[in-house]
C-alpha cells in the first residue's frame, strides 16, 4: 500500500533508523515490539518517526500517531484519543460513546469513567490488531495525561500477544528528575534508543541538502558548529545565512560557502527571533530567567544567577528545573550551561538594548556588592559598555579606580576597554583619574603593548605631583622601553628616576632589577651584577616577589652567558621560588619557566625539561595573557625541534601564528627564524623565504632570542645559493660583535664547517676556540659536543666527531646527532676508511629521512659524491599520507579523537594547549584524507586492532 504521508529527508540517522524499520518489519511480519525514542528538541525524533509511519502504511500496517503538547496533560485520555481517532463527532458509534461517558463523567456524584474507558480504549486497539498489525506513534510524550500513559503501559504489556508496535519520543528525563512511574515501566520494556547530536559529515550533507550543493566549505562548517549538530538548529541557521546573503555558492553551484569578508559572520537577527518563538515549551517565568542568565555568559553559577536576577534560590528551584528538563540548560560539574550557544544569542539578541544595557549594569553592582570576583563585574561593566557607549555612573567608576589593577592581571583586554572609557570621561583634576590611569598603564603592560604603555606613561609624569603614581609610572616605563630593545632609552629613564628624591621605595628594588638587565644586554657584567646585589638587598626586607625574581632571572642570565648552566638553573630555581603563583607575576614566572627548560635541556635532564614544559603549558593554558601564551608556544616548539619531533613544532609554530601581533619583536623574529630552518631543511622554498623576509635582516646573537635560529638559516641560504663564504662572514661577524652567549654554540659547529670548506682556516679556528672556551666554564653536555663537534672539523679528527655525535644521541638531540653523522663520515671517507663511512653515513641518512630533511640529505649526498660513496636505499621516505605518516602525537591525538574526547580534554591529557591541539586534528584530517572526527576514530580503531593482530602473531611464532 502506498502512503500518501510525506517522507523527510535525514541525515546522520543510518543506524536508528535502520533499527527502527527493522521493528516495522517485524510488525508487519506479526511480531510485535516497543520503542522509546529519546532526544532534545529538534534532534530529529519527529523526522524518523514519519520515516517509519510511511513505511509501516506501505507495509499494509495500521498507523495511529499523534503528538503530545504543553495542554493534552490537562485533559485525561486526550493523547490517546487523538491518536485512535476518537471524537464525539466520529462516524463510529462507539467513539462517539466512549467521548460521551467520559463527558458525563465529569458531572458532580458520577462515578469515575476513566477505568472503564481504559479498558475500552485497549479493546479497540486489540481488535484492530485482529484486522491488521497495528503502529501506534506518540511523539512528546513526556507531556501526556496519567490516563494516556495507563493506556499506553496497559498495552506494552500486550505487544508479545499481538501484532502491536508502540512507538513513544520523548525529551530526555534527567538523572535526578522523576520521569513518573508509568513512563519508567515502559522504557524499561521498549527498545531504547537516544539520539545524539548530528556528527560533523551528517550537518554537512544537511546543510548541502538545504543549499541544493553537494559540498560545505570550511567557513560554512566553522559557522554550523554553532548548532551544536542539532538538525532543527542547522536548518535554522542555515535558512537566516541565506536570507541574509551570506551563502555563495562555488564550483559551479557544488560547493556552498560563506564569501571572504564573511568567515565568521553575526548571527543574524531574524534566527534568533525564530529560535526564541520555539521556546513557548517553557513557562514565562522559566522564559524571564534564561534571559537573565543568558546574560552571565554561556556557563554561570546559581549563586550569581540568584544575585543578579534578586530572586531567592527556592523561586528559581522550579525554572531551572524546567530549563535542565526541556534540555535549554545542562549541568557542567558545579554550574550551569545552556545546552546550545544558540539558544543563549537567541534570548541574548531579542532582549531589547535599553534593558540589556540596564541588566548588565544591574548584573555588576549585584555581582560587586556580593563579593564575587572582580572579572566577572568587569565581564557585566565590558558587555554594557559593548552595547551602548553610555557613561558609567559613579559607583562604577568608584569600582574601577579602586579594582581597576587587579582586573589588570585577571581580565586585561576588558580592563583596557573599561579604563580608557572611564579615564575619557573624568575631568583633569578628579582624584580617581591617575588611579585609572596606572591601572591602565598597568594593564597595557600586561597586554604586551609597550608603544602604548610608553605614550601613556610619558603622559602621566609630564602631568602628576604624586610622586608614588610618577614612581610607578616610571617603572612601566622604563619596561616599555627595554622591552623593544631600547636599552639606552631605558637605561636613562631609570638611572633619571633612581636619582628623584622622595622616588617610592617599593619601587626602587624592581627599577635597580630592571637596571641590571639593561646592564647585561649591553654587556657589562660587573655594572649587571651590582645592580643586583641592589635590587636583592631592597627587595628581601619587603618581601617583593616580584623585585626578587626579577633580580635572580638576571643573574641566572648573566651566568647562562657565561656557560654556567647549572648555576644558571640553580638561579631560575631560586627566582621560581620567590615568584610564587601570584596572578601579578605569571609573566616573568613563564620567562624564567622557559628559560630553565631550555638550560634544564642543554645539561642533558631531558625528562627534567619535559617536565618544566608541560608546567609552562598548563600555567599558560589558563592564565597567560595572548603575549605570554606566544612565548610559551614558541619554547614548547624550540624543544620540539632540537628533540627532533619537527611536526609538533610545526603545530606549536602554525598555532602560535595567530598572536604574531600581540607579540614581542624578539618573539616575532624568533617565530619566524624557527618556521624558516624547519622549511629550510625540508626544502619548502615558499615558506623559507617567506619566513625570513619577514624575520628582517639583522639576527645577530647579541641579546636576541632566537636569533640562533636566524643564523642557521642564513646558513642554509647562502649554501642553496653555493655562497658559503657569506655565511661565514655573517656568522663571524656575529661571533665578533657578540659577548659570551649562552646559544651560540648551536651555531658555531656550523661555522667551522663552511669555514673549512671555503679554506678561511682562521675563522675557523676563531670559532672552534670560542666554543671551546664556553665549555670550560660550564662543562655542560650541549656545549661540551658542540666543543668537541668544532675542534674534529678544524682538525678533521673524526674521533673528537664521534664523541660529539654520542652525546647528541644520548641526551636526545637528532638534528644535531645527524649532522655529527653526516660530518663524521665525510671525514672518514678523507681518511680512505670507505667502509665506516658508509655506515655513519647511512646513520645520518636515516634521521635525515624521518626527519622529512631533504636539504640535508641532497647536501650530505653532494659532500660524500667525491669519495664515491652512494646513499644506500635503507628505509623508504617518510609517508605523507596515511595512518604511517602520523607522527607519535598525532598518533596520540587520533587515538584520544576514537576515545571521544573533546579537544580542550585531550590538551588536558597531553600537557597541551587546546589551540595546538586543534592544529594537530587538522594536520591528522588533511593526511588521512578525512573529514570528521568520526572517521579519524574508525581509522584510529582499525589501527589499533590490526597492531593488537599483528602483535598476537608474532607472540604465536
Amino acid at each position: 500500500m502506498k502512503s500518501r504521508r510525506a517522507v523527510p529527508e535525514i541525515f546522520g540517522r543510518e543506524s536508528e533508523l535502520r533499527r527502527l524499520l527493522g521493528l516495522v518489519g517485524d510488525v508487519a511480519a506479526k511480531r510485535g515490539g516497543a520503542v522509546w525514542l529519546e532526544g532534545e528538541a529538534g534532534i530529529g525524533k519527529t523526522a524518523l518517526l514519519a520515516r517509519i509511519t510511511v513505511e509501516a502504511e506501505r507495509l499494509g500496517c495500521q498507523v495511529f500517531d499523534a503528538a503530545a503538547d504543553r495542554l493534552t496533560h490537562r485533559f485525561p485520555l486526550r493523547v490517546v484519543l487523538d491518536c485512535l481517532g476518537i471524537s464525539a463527532r466520529a462516524a463510529d458509534g462507539t467513539y462517539r460513546d466512549i467521548c460521551a461517558q467520559l463527558r458525563d463523567g465529569n458531572q458532580p456524584d458520577s462515578v469515575d469513567p476513566l477505568p472503564a474507558a481504559v479498558e475500552r480504549l485497549v479493546g479497540i486497539v486489540e481488535r484492530s490488531c485482529a484486522e491488521a498489525p497495528v503502529v501506534m506513534v506518540i511523539d512528546d510524550i513526556h507531556w501526556a495525561d496519567e490516563a494516556s500513559l495507563l493506556v499506553w503501559h496497559h498495552l506494552s504489556r500486550l505487544v508479545e500477544e499481538l501484532p502491536l508496535l508502540l512507538v513513544a519520543a520523548a525529551r530526555p528525563s534527567r538523572p535526578r528528575s522523576d520521569p513518573g512511574f508509568l513512563q519508567q515501566e515502559y522504557r524499561a520494556a521498549a527498545v531504547l534508543l537516544s539520539l545524539p547530536p548530528l556528527d560533523a559529515e551528517a550537518v554537512a550533507r544537511l546543510a548541502g541538502h538545504l543549499t541544493e550543493t553537494t559540498e560545505i566549505g570550511p567557513a560554512m562548517r566553522h559557522t554550523l558548529d554553532r548548532a551544536g549538530g542539532n538538525p532543527l538548529y542547522v536548518r535554522e541557521l542555515v535558512d537566516a545565512l541565506s536570507r541574509e546573503g551570506h551563502v555563495a555558492k562555488r564550483d559551479g553551484g557544488r560547493l556552498a560557502d560563506l564569501p571572504d569578508e564573511a568567515t565568521d559572520p553575526p548571527l543574524p537577527r531574524s534566527l534568533a527571533e525564530s529560535l526564541t518563538s520555539r521556546l513557548s515549551f517553557v513557562g514565562t517565568d522559566t522564559l524571564g530567567l534564561l534571559r537573565m542568565a543568558a546574560l552571565l555568559g554561556q556557563t554561570f553559577s546559581v549563586t550569581d544567577l540568584r544575585k543578579v536576577s534578586e530572586r531567592p534560590v527556592v523561586t528559581l528551584v522550579g525554572a531551572v528545573e524546567e530549563a535542565l528538563t526541556a534540555g535549554l540548560l545542562v549541568e557542567a560539574g558545579p554550574r550551569l550551561a545552556f545546552q546550545h550557544g544558540l539558544i543563549r544569542h537567541a534570548l541574548y539578541e531579542t532582549t531589547p538594548t535599553a534593558l540589556r544595557v540596564a541588566l548588565h549594569n544591574q548584573a555588576a553592582r549585584a555581582l560587586a556588592e556580593s563579593g564575587a570576583p572582580i572579572e566577572r563585574v568587569g565581564e557585566q561593566l565590558r558587555a554594557s559598555l559593548a552595547i551602548d557607549d553610555t557613561e558609567f555612573d559613579d559607583g562604577c567608576l568608584d569600582w574601577l579606580a579602586h579594582n581597576g589593577r587587579m582586573l589588570a592581571h585577571r581580565a586585561p583586554e576588558s580592563a583596557t576597554e573599561l579604563l580608557s572609557a572611564a579615564i575619557c570621561l573624568l575631568p583633569t583634576d578628579d582624584a580617581r583619574r591617575e588611579a585609572l590611569q596606572a591601572a591602565k598603564a598597568r594593564t597595557l603592560v600586561v597586554l604586551g603593548w609597550p608603544e602604548q604603555a610608553q605614550a601613556l606613561c610619558e603622559r602621566v609624569l609630564a602631568e602628576t605631583r604624586d610622586r608614588r603614581l610618577a614612581s610607578e609610572m616610571s617603572w612601566h616605563l622604563a619596561w616599555s622601553l627595554a622591552v623593544r630593545g631600547l636599552d639606552e632609552q631605558a637605561a636613562e629613564v631609570i638611572e633619571r628616576a633612581l636619582r628623584t628624591p622622595g622616588f617610592e621605595r617599593p619601587w626602587l628594588a624592581r627599577m635597580h632589577a630592571m637596571l641590571g638587565q639593561v646592564m647585561l644586554i649591553r654587556g657589562e657584567f660587573e655594572s649587571a651584577n651590582s645592580a643586583v646585589e641592589q635590587a636583592l638587598s631592597e627587595a628581601r626586607p619587603i618581601h617583593d616577589g616580584f623585585a626578587l625574581g626579577l633580580a635572580l632571572h638576571v643573574r641566572a642570565a648573566a651566568l647562562a652567558r657565561q656557560c654556567d648552566l647549572a648555576g644558571a638553573v640553580d638561579c631560575y630555581d631560586q627566582a621560581r621560588a620567590e615568584l610564587g603563583d601570584a596572578p601579578e607575576n605569571t609573566d616573568l614566572r613563564l620567562l624564567v619557566l622557559g628559560n630553565r627548560m631550555v638550560l634544564l635541556f642543554g645539561l642533558g635532564r631531558v625528562d627534567e625539561a619535559e617536565s618544566a614544559l608541560h608546567e609552562m603549558l598548563a600555567i599558560a593554558e589558563h592564565t597567560a595573557t595572548p603575549s605570554q601564551l606566544a612565548s610559551v608556544r614558541l619554547s614548547a616548539a624550540n624543544h620540539y625541534y632540537t628533540t627532533g619531533r619537527w611536526e609538533d613544532a610545526v603545530a606549536e609554530l602554525d598555532a602560535v601564528v595567530e598572536l604574531a601581533d600581540r607579540m614581542t619583536r624578539q618573539n616575532r623574529r624568533w617565530l619566524h627564524g624557527l618556521s624558516a630552518l624547519i622549511a629550510g631543511h625540508r626544502e619548502d622554498d615558499e615558506t623559507f623565504r617567506r619566513q625570513l623576509a619577514a624575520a628582517g635582516d639583522d639576527p645577530s646573537p647579541d641579546s636576541q632570542e632566537g636569533a640562533e635560529f636566524l643564523l642557521l638559516s642564513k646558513g642554509i641560504q647562502a649554501e642553496v645559493e653555493d655562497a658559503p663564504e657569506q655565511a661565514v662572514s655573517l656568522l663571524t661577524e656575529a661571533l665578533l660583535r657578540g659577548e659570551r652567549f649562552g646559544t651560540r654554540y648551536i651555531w658555531l659547529p656550523l661555522l667551522v664547517r663552511l669555514a673549512m670548506s671555503t679554506g678561511d682556516t682562521a675563522a675557523g679556528t676563531r670559532a672552534a676556540q670560542a666554543c671551546e672556551d664556553d665549555a670550560a666554564v660550564g662543562a655542560v653536555p650541549n656545549i661540551v659536543a658542540a666543543a668537541q663537534h668544532c675542534r674534529g672539523l678544524l682538525d678533521r679528527e673524526p674521533v673528537a666527531v664521534r664523541a660529539a655525535a654520542e652525546i647528541y644521541r644520548t641526551i636526545n638531540q637528532p638534528p644535531r646527532h645527524a649532522q655529527a653523522l653526516e660530518d663524521l663520515a665525510v671525514l672518514l671517507a678523507e681518511r680512505g676508511q670507505l667502509t665506516a663511512a658508509r655506515a655513519e653515513y647511512a646513520r645520518a641518512a636515516e634521521i635525515y629521512t624521518e626527519l622529512g630533511a631533504s636539504w640535508d640529505l641532497r647536501r650530505a649526498d653532494a659532500r660524500l659524491r667525491p669519495h664515491r660513496l652512494r646513499r644506500t636505499r635503507g628505509r623508504r621516505p617518510r609517508a605523507t599520507t596515511g595512518w604511517d605518516s602520523l607522527t607519535p602525537t598525532e598518533r596520540k591525538v587520533a587515538r584520544l579523537v576514537a576515545d571521544g574526547l573533546a579537544n580542550p580534554d585531550i590538551a588536558a591529557t597531553l600537557f597541551s594547549s587546546r589551540r595546538t591541539i586543534e592544529v594537530h586534528v587538522s594536520h591528522i584530517l588533511a593526511k588521512l584524507g578525512v573529514r570528521s572526527r568520526v572517521e579519524v576514530a574508525v581509522i584510529a580503531m582499525r589501527n589499533a586492532t590490526n597492531a593488537s593482530r599483528d602483535g598476537n602473531k608474532l607472540t604465536s611464532r
